[in-house]
This record gives structure tokens, C-alpha cells and sequence, in this order.
């Protein structure tokens, strides 16, 4: 349609589309400005329920003005296809910006506080989205966020709606009021109460908007399922992974405010969107302060920070380390009748040789388990070793005694190699947590650093 003229507008080119609207950059000869012309696609003209959907946008959005909610400036109709003109924006869809990966916590909150924002004018106003999810909200290039899309606002009439399957492509499919008994909304965002076909309120609104905020966290949609069944009874059955397992560094604060969103029972969740966004300004207030403070210089009676090691050289020393205990264990199982002898010979019995002997051999399996995860450099090895590391403590406690088989040798250095020893299951904790702390360490040093 480049070149093309509708109404008062000339097309100058598309900008994208999808199953319930293309959109063009267009010029208002009228008035000089560029905008945003969006029309109903081809095969939806002729449906009453897709066109009044698409009047139900204009309607509702240009009820509101609000920074952070799109301006709809005109609707029409050319040749018997509907038309919305509306505010250009320069940028990518939240969906875009996730794309599967984390986002930073101070710009998930900065995003946050500008949604809670707009939905409570909205809900102000009487309107509720119902449709709230990534591809609806629009970052410009400026780093403002909009919401888009009040095709499924609750009005009064029957409306459709559009779900997203497992693959992320968005379908079009017929439903009417939860009144009647059907679904209005994106599947993989309804909250429980939409799937069961209950009463839609604001508190619907800030579930998905939960939703939001843990995907930004995280970069996934915690009840996403391999179907559209599995999804739903996820939605409906089960409560989603802690913001800490998928996210370390995840403020705490953050994950109370997102999980309250999330609550099944509608009674349990923030009573409006003003209390979503205070508690989330005051998050977002509080981080950016620590922000600032920890970038002011250093007083100079401060000591210096601690050096750092690189994740690559840590894990070379801890396959050292590795290395070091297994051919140490080796020898003691090869020796292990002089292991038994000396025992008796010194101290007249064989439990500390057998104690030894018990020590390597159990600790053989753990040393090649912690190797090979080091070597195919598995990601989640952090959060593993913290479960592991009790054992890994009580099995280097028995083989610090080692060097006491040795006490007619080296007479006083029996401690110094003792205390030596001691010290390499704490050595290893560090570095381990030096390597993978991003990835399920939670040294309180690392933890203190990276919280926020």
C-alpha cells in the first residue's frame, strides 16, 4: 500500500502485522504529522465480531490520556476496511526486548512502574485490558513504555480474543463473554478466574501483569506448557518457581511483590493498581539510592576491594583440586595394607586407617562427579555443590587425619599439613562460587555484591 492515499492519510510504508492488524507509517496531510495507521486485515472485514473488536481498541484507548498508554487519534473506514490512526512509536515490543533472556532489575522495575502507572488510570476509568502480556506493551526507543491493544477492554458487548500457542505465534479465535461461558484473553496469560470463566476485575489486570514482571526476570512464562491444556492446568494447579532458582540475583523484595500478583484467589493479590505501583516505586527508589551510593569514591580509609579471579582460571583450579584428592585417594587405596599397619603400629588400632581408607573411597565418585561437571562446564554445578557441599565438609574433616599416619616423620609439620588440608574444601567453595555465582552460587559475599 506504499504511496496509497486513505481518507486524509498517504501511506508511506508498512511497519509490521499480525493475526488482528497490519500496521503503516503513514502522513496526516491535514496536518503535517506522521503516525501510525492500523487496519483490520482483509480476512477479518467481514466478521462483526473482529470489526467491533477493533472499534472496542479505538474506543477504549482514546478514552484515556496517559503517557504510557498509545494515543488513538482517529478511526475510519476506506473501501470497507477499518482503520485506526494513532500515535507512531519508535522502538520494539517488551516481547521483543525479553526474546527468552533476563532483563536488568533496575530497568525491569523502571518498565514496571510506568505499566502499574497506566493501568491504573485505565482501571480509573473503568476500563480493564485483559489482555496485558509483552507483545501488548511497546518500549520506544526512548525508554518509555506504552501499553497497546484495548481490543478485549471489558465493556459491555461480547468481544474475541487471540491465544498464544506453545510456539509463541498468535491465532485468532472466536469466544464471547466469560458471561456465556467462554474465554476472553491470551491464554498463556489468563489468570484462574478468566479460565473458569468467573468475574474479571482489575485484579485480573495485575495477575498478568505478574506474569510480565516474572518473564522479564527470567525470560520465560512460568506456567507455559508443551499444550494449550498442559498451560492451562498450570495456570489453574501449580505456583511458579521461586524468582531466586531462575534469577540469583532477583531482589527478595521483588519476588514478594511479583508472587502476590500471582496469587490463584483474586482476594490475595493487590486490590488495585496504585498499590502494585507504590509498592514497586518504592523498590525502584530504593535501588536506584543503593546504585548511587556504591558509585560514589571510596573514602580513602576504605581498604581496597578484594581481587578477582577469572571464571575460567577458577575452574582450572579447582580441576587442580580435583585432580589432587583423586591421585591422593588413589595412593591410599593402593597402599592401603601399609594404611592399616601403620595405623595399628602407632596408635594401636586399625580405625583410623579404615576411616581414612571409608574417606577415599567414597570421596573417589564425588571428586570425578565434580571433574566432569567442571570440564563440560555444567551450569547449574553452583547451586548443586551448595546441596553437596555438607558432604564434601565431612569427607575432608576424616582426610585431614591422613598426615597423622605420618606423625613419626614429620613430627610437628603433622599439623601444618592437617590444617592444609582443612583448607581446601573452603578454597574450593570460593572459587566454585567465584566461577558460577551468576549461575546458582550464593556465597553471602557475592550475594551482598549482586542482589539488586
Amino acid at each position: 500500500m506504499g504511496g496509497q492515499s486513505v481518507s486524509h492519510y498517504r501511506i508511506l510504508e508498512k511497519l509490521g502485522g499480525g493475526g488482528m492488524g497490519v500496521v503503516y507509517k503513514a502522513e496526516d496531510t491535514r496536518l503535517g504529522r506522521l503516525l501510525a495507521l492500523k487496519f483490520l486485515p482483509d480476512h477479518l472485514s467481514a466478521d462483526p465480531q473482529a470489526v467491533e473488536r477493533f472499534r472496542r481498541e479505538a474506543r477504549a484507548a482514546s478514552a484515556l490520556s496517559h503517557p504510557n498508554i498509545c494515543v488513538v487519534h482517529d478511526i475510519g473506514a476506506e473501501d470497507g476496511r477499518s482503520f485506526i490512526a494513532m500515535e507512531l512509536l519508535e522502538g520494539e515490543t517488551l516481547k521483543q526486548r525479553i526474546a527468552g533472556r533476563r532483563m536488568d532489575a533496575r530497568q525491569v522495575l523502571d518498565f514496571a512502574t510506568q505499566i502499574a502507572d497506566a493501568l491504573d488510570a485505565a482501571h480509573a476509568k473503568g476500563i480493564i485490558h485483559r489482555d496485558i502480556k509483552p507483545s501488548n506493551i511497546f518500549i520506544t526507543a526512548r525508554g518509555q513504555a506504552k501499553l497497546l491493544d484495548f481490543g478485549l477492554a471489558k465493556l459491555h458487548e461480547p468481544v474475541a480474543f487471540t491465544a498464544d500457542g506453545a510456539g509463541g505465534a498468535e491465532t485468532v479465535a472466536t469466544a464471547v463473554s466469560a458471561s456465556a461461558g467462554k474465554l476472553v484473553g491470551t491464554l498463556d496469560y489468563m489468570a484462574p478466574e478468566q479460565l473458569e470463566g468467573g468475574a474479571v476485575d482489575a485484579r485480573t489486570d495485575l495477575y498478568a501483569t505478574g506474569l510480565v514482571l516474572y518473564e522479564m526476570m527470567t525470560g520465560m512464562n512460568p506456567f507455559l506448557g508443551h499444550s494449550a491444556t498442559s498451560t492451562i492446568a498450570n495456570i489453574l494447579k501449580k505456583d511458579p518457581r521461586p524468582l531466586a532458582e531462575r534469577n540469583p540475583v532477583a531482589p527478595r523484595e521483588l519476588e514478594r511483590i511479583v508472587h502476590k500478583c500471582l496469587r490463584k484467589n483474586p482476594a490475595e493479590r493487590y486490590r488495585s493498581a496504585r498499590s502494585l505501583f507504590d509498592d514497586l516505586d518504592v523498590l525502584r527508589r530504593s535501588i536506584e539510592g543503593s546504585s548511587a551510593r556504591s558509585s560514589e569514591p571510596p573514602v580513602p580509609a576504605t581498604p581496597a576491594e578484594p581481587l578477582s579471579i577469572s571464571r575460567a582460571a577458577a575452574r582450572v583450579l579447582l580441576l587442580l583440586i580435583q585432580f589432587g584428592y583423586l591421585g591422593m585417594y588413589a595412593l591410599a587405596l593402593h597402599r592401603f595394607q601399609s594404611v592399616i599397619r601403620v595405623s595399628r603400629e602407632l596408635y594401636g588400632s586399625e580405625m583410623l586407617g579404615y576411616l581414612i581408607l571409608s574417606a577415599a573411597t567414597l570421596g573417589i565418585p564425588l571428586r570425578l562427579y565434580i571433574s566432569t561437571a567442571l570440564a563440560f562446564d555444567y551450569g547449574d554445578i553452583g547451586r548443586q555443590f551448595r546441596w553437596l557441599f555438607p558432604g564434601v565438609l565431612l569427607l575432608d574433616a576424616a582426610w585431614c587425619a591422613t598426615p597423622l599416619l605420618f606423625l613419626g616423620q614429620m613430627q610437628g609439620l603433622v599439623l601444618l599439613c592437617a590444617g592444609a588440608l582443612a583448607f581446601l574444601p573452603f578454597s574450593q567453595k570460593t572459587l566454585l562460587y567465584a566461577a558460577y555465582a551468576k549461575r546458582g552460587g550464593r556465597s553471602s559475599a557475592i550475594r551482598s555484591l549482586d542482589q539488586l
